[in-house]
């Protein structure tokens, strides 16, 4: 079994390019998809992504990071997989707030003759490269410092300029990476299936393993250094949502901007909205709200500091039959 890391921060666009691997090679993997807290948006959406579906088992690995706090419970599941599944890939998506090169130590156990690690994939939206260093810089250093790819997504507009600049700042960071510095999308089949012939040698860059601690309502991960800074994101889920129109939704993604509701990174979820579920997705200062095909609701909010009182007094509580 070889296993493909596809990483990123929060937004950078992961399970969109995991969708796209999937279209564009004859591979047949097991994904493992690591969410946070009581939803599973991004499984769903890899389920439903192409007619391959059939052939594509993805597995929900919940409430806890693979790189801290259910490290041991992550490395047991890999070795299920092995053993009752045997695929040939087993790509594994971590959470955005996971640090790679403690996912990668977690997994060099299980590693022997015939379960391989191949060059971790890291992708990264260039927009909000700087917008992120800023806030994140420990987080989002490591994960480009134990990439073997830095892939770019959401930058077909982007300014040739900003991205060369963004390109030699990353090679600052990791000079051995393979950086495609255009999107994606645009990448030939041959590279596509290079993505599962590169094995991850002893010679990269793996940082120290560190444990974390999580609270129970509003999950809180940390992310040790050995200068004794920290990084803390919090975690907020929130079950039978909704609101009474759009525009109070749209309001809502306004204020998560804002900061009203503390640095929000990431909110993604399904609500209803009058007599109707959509779903709506929040990343790199941008949102998006569309129909959803999920009858359930759910919603997921990521940063620091989140102010939990505060979104479920605009939230929970709410049904379709109260809505009405």
């Amino acid at each position: 079994m070889q296993i493909l890391l596809i990483s990123g921060f929060l937004g950078a666009g992961k399970t969109t390019f995991i969708k796209e691997l999937i279209k564009r090679t004859d591979k047949r993997p097991v994904i493992m998809e690591n969410e946070y807290g009581a939803n599973n948006l991004d499984s769903l959406e890899l389920q439903n992504a192409s007619s391959k579906e059939s052939d594509i088992k993805v597995l929900e690995f919940m409430e806890g990071c693979v790189c801290c706090t259910m490290k041991d419970s992550f490395v047991n599941s890999v070795l299920a997989i092995f053993s009752s599944l045997d695929p040939e890939y087993l790509i594994i998506e971590p959470t955005g707030v996971g640090k790679l090169s403690s996912i990668i130590e977690n997994l060099k156990p299980v590693l022997n003759k015939v379960i391989f690690l191949l060059q971790p994939t890291v992708v990264i939206s260039p927009l909000s490269f700087r917008q992120n260093m800023k806030e994140w810089p420990e987080l989002y250093t490591d994960q480009i410092a134990n990439a073997g790819r830095v892939v770019f997504s959401k930058c077909e507009n982007a300014d040739p300029d900003e991205i060369k600049k963004v390109t030699e700042e990353i090679r600052q960071i990791n000079p051995k990476a393979e950086i495609i510095s255009e999107h994606y999308s645009k990448m030939d089949d041959k590279w596509w299936d290079s993505l599962f012939q590169t094995e991850l040698t002893g010679d990269g860059a793996v940082g120290l393993t560190h444990d974390n601690g999580d609270g129970t309502k509003a999950m809180t991960v940390s992310d040790e250094t050995e200068s004794g800074s920290s990084e803390v994101f919090s975690q907020v889920s929130i079950q039978k949502a909704g609101v009474h129109n759009p525009t109070q939704l749209v309001q809502l993604l306004e204020d998560c901007l804002r900061g009203e509701f503390g640095l929000v990174s990431r909110a993604k979820g399904t609500l209803w909205v009058g007599s109707e579920i959509l779903r709506f997705d929040l990343a790199d200062r941008m949102y998006a709200v569309t129909d959803s095909p999920d009858d359930n609701c759910q919603c997921v909010f990521i940063g620091k500091n989140l102010d939990e009182k505060k979104l479920k007094a605009r939230l929970i509580g709410s049904s379709r039959r109260t809505l009405k």
